[in-house]
């Protein structure tokens, strides 16, 4: 792309799926963004990619990467000076040895259980019943981000959970909104595991019970801008049939996970077709009657702009990765996600064919490189 072609949009924005471990992918993806000058201007996460985003939004320019490498170093799990290769099944071994140790004792700095099982328990509040405490993320938000900073609204901020009462999704904005630890934590409270977290007087849960598809904040943004969004997928749509009950658990979680950006851009780009008909009707027009309260109702809904949107999609490693990839949190697997990541968002932005002039003139575009659709082998 251009530097013409980049400043034809009015905003840049960061689109960070939830998919717990598997975030260090978006380190790799924000680091490569930003040496190819795709600075953000807005960055909306879920779960996980809520914590990435505030890292990243809630400290000054050029310390994004710096704080991002310590939270991953901090919840991380060292790795052990042992040879692991991805033959005779060493790899995947030590892949589920990880993620069984993320179970039975949490992750430092991130969660930790509650010795006293909730099925124990009497009846209490949402936020009192899970498997695990998250006091130990709020200790590390506070020491990673600077809220006062983050709350100036330098760069927008807009973090995805899901109202427990009404089941419905909501954005905490720092353009709106004075967020604090508690709104990071809510987009990650992923039920049973992680508890609700209560912010004036209401629970909230993991945004991706309800969609883990941040765009959605895009295309409900009222004010009608050219945007280039990067969404960061962590759960692939797409993959190959699996070989046993291990590939049939990790299959189905990456659709139930997965963006399904399709759907969701067929409807924006109907809605977005319509109101182009409105603006160019609008043109035509006599200035005598445009006046007219009627007309006035309808002509508000004219939009003229357009939304491109630029998938990275994280692919699982075929014949290590097993379906607890999401909490496997081993510091030799974050390494590989980050550096997938890195790749993968450079792969895309370099290729001479990932954007052309002709597409300036669609409502909605998807750019992305074929062979981000199939797992690595």
């Amino acid at each position: 792309m251009t530097t013409a072609q980049v400043n034809y949009f009015d905003e840049v924005v960061y689109l960070f799926q939830g998919g717990g471990a598997m975030g260090a992918f978006q380190v790799g993806v924000y680091e490569a963004l930003m040496e190819e000058m795709y600075s953000p201007d807005w960055i909306v996460g879920i779960s996980i990619g809520a914590i990435n985003a505030s890292l990243i939004a809630g400290n000054p320019p050029g310390e994004g990467i710096a704080k991002l490498e310590e939270f991953w170093s901090r919840i991380t799990r060292r790795h052990y000076p042992l040879p692991v290769t991805d033959y005779f099944g060493i790899r995947k071994l030590y892949n589920y040895w990880s993620a069984q140790t993320t179970l039975l004792f949490g992750q430092p700095n991130f969660f930790e259980p509650h010795w006293l099982s909730p099925l124990l328990l009497t009846p209490k509040t949402p936020d009192l019943i899970s498997f695990y405490s998250t006091l130990p993320l709020k200790q590390t938000l506070i020491d990673l981000i600077d809220f006062d900073y983050l709350n100036r609204a330098y760069m927008r901020l807009s973090i995805g959970a899901v109202d427990l009462e009404t089941g419905e999704q909501v954005f905490f904005d720092n353009t709106k909104h004075t967020l604090t630890p508690e709104h990071i934590m809510a987009s990650c409270a992923l039920p049973p595991g992680f508890p609700a977290i209560k912010i004036d007087g209401h629970y909230y849960w993991d945004g991706g019970l309800y969609s883990n598809t941040p765009i959605l904040a895009v295309t409900n943004e009222s004010e009608h801008k050219n945007r280039l969004c990067f969404l960061v997928n962590l759960f692939n749509p797409k993959g190959v049939p699996p070989h046993s009950l291990d590939g049939v658990q990790e299959r189905a979680k990456d659709i139930e996970y997965a963006s399904h950006l399709r759907t969701i851009i067929e409807q924006y780009d109907s809605k977005q077709y319509l109101q182009g008909i409105i603006a160019q009707l609008a043109e035509h027009i006599p200035e005598e009657i445009k006046h007219k309260e009627n007309l006035q109702e309808l002509l508000k809904y004219g939009d003229s702009h357009k939304l491109h949107v630029a998938q990275i999609n994280y692919k699982s490693k075929q014949g290590t990765e097993l379906h607890s990839k999401d909490y496997e949190f081993s510091e030799l697997s974050a390494d590989d996600h980050r550096s997938q990541g890195y790749k993968n968002a450079l792969a895309l932005v370099k290729n001479p064919d990932w954007f052309y002039e002709h597409h300036i003139e669609s409502k909605t575009v998807v750019h992305k490189l074929d062979d981000q659709d199939h797992p690595h082998q």
